[in-house]
């Protein structure tokens, strides 16, 4: 019999192993089945996704061509029922295509949050909380705002 904790650390395990391989080592087979059919993905800021596991491809190729030097450090995973929480640092250098916005040459630092929902043993819905105007900071795609003057 699996006990609740068990569950809980291969779900924290499982989200740890998909982002450092997927992101770190560009190693899409690594997705393999491990998302539901119908897998949702919600980021606020970003372009809504398709449904299914094609949309986790599509956003570790989204950020592995614009950042081919991408680095995700994972800094802490938590777990609770079927939630998985993490907390990670992307490193990168803006060297290709990203949006609109072509290839500055300059690196970025960005410090991200995600939830996912794991059932038995797939990720059926992941929340992200991608810092996307820390990115176009850093990339010089937008320019820091003044303080007012008092």
């Amino acid at each position: 019999m699996t006990s609740s904790i068990d569950v809980v650390e291969a779900n924290k395990a499982l989200i740890r192993d998909l982002t450092e391989r997927a992101f770190n080592d560009g190693d899409l087979a690594a997705i393999g089945d491990r998302f539901a059919e119908d897998y949702v993905v919600h980021a606020p800021g970003l372009p809504p996704m398709p449904p299914g596991p094609d949309s986790f491809r599509e956003a570790v190729l989204l950020w592995r061509n614009a950042f081919p030097d991408v680095h995700v450090t994972v800094e802490d995973v938590a777990g609770d029922g079927d939630r998985v929480y993490a907390r990670f640092t992307t490193r990168g250098t803006h060297q290709g295509q990203l949006f609109d916005i072509p290839p500055t040459g300059r690196p970025v630092t960005v410090h991200e949050m995600s939830c996912h929902r794991v059932v038995d043993g797939r990720v059926v819905e992941s929340w992200i909380g991608d810092n996307v105007p820390r990115i176009l900071l850093d990339i010089g795609a937008i320019q820091p705002v003044g303080r007012p003057q008092h």
